[in-house]
């Protein structure tokens, strides 16, 4: 009897680890792909298989305005400029050795909120680029974000694309998302 389980035992265990490697070599077997290479797609994006090229136009940087491509020059310049005001000051509170801690606490809270801001802003104007947007700017304060777009490409790729993203990037709720198209 104790022989005939060993060999039931085993032969179970041969079975089970037959399926095993049945199982594995299956799954794990080649699939194929149907896409084509160098293709790809605008995340979010609507594809419309009867426009024309008369009826779809897509704006580049070179279809830009001078001033527009001025606009965006100086809004940026001009954010950038006031941020760095705000890390020069902190910068030079923390280097005096009479400033006291709360100062410098302070400080370094403006500091950090600074940079966090810099890397939202830069994120969503990746983010906004790479669904469709050729130009973009973004600007975060207390008071929730403020995104300036194109008019064209606002109509074209509609403004809950834009509050969208704001709101998964920054938790910034809709209601404090301003667009303000050029």
């Amino acid at each position: 009897m104790k022989k005939f389980k060993k060999q039931f035992l085993a032969a179970t265990l041969v079975v089970a680890l037959g399926a095993a490697v049945y199982l594995n070599w299956s799954l794990a077997s080649p699939k194929t792909v149907s896409k084509t290479l160098g293709e790809s797609r605008f995340v979010n994006a609507t594809v419309s298989t009867t426009s024309t090229e008369k009826t779809t136009k897509k704006t580049t940087s070179d279809s830009l305005t001078d001033k527009q491509k001025q606009f965006f020059a100086s809004a940026k310049t001009t954010r950038d400029n006031t941020q760095d005001k705000v890390i020069d000051k902190a910068s030079e509170v923390l280097g005096l050795d009479s400033s006291s801690k709360t100062e410098k606490t302070k400080a370094q809270a403006n500091v950090a909120a600074v940079i966090k801001n810099f890397t939202l802003q830069d994120t969503i104007e990746s983010t906004l680029k790479a669904k469709g947007f050729t130009n973009c700017l973004s600007y975060i304060s207390d008071g929730g974000c403020t995104v300036t777009v194109l008019k064209d490409e606002l109509k074209r790729l509609k403004p809950i694309v834009v509050k969208s993203t704001v709101e998964s990037i920054t938790n910034i709720g809709f209601d404090k998302i301003t667009i303000v198209t050029i």
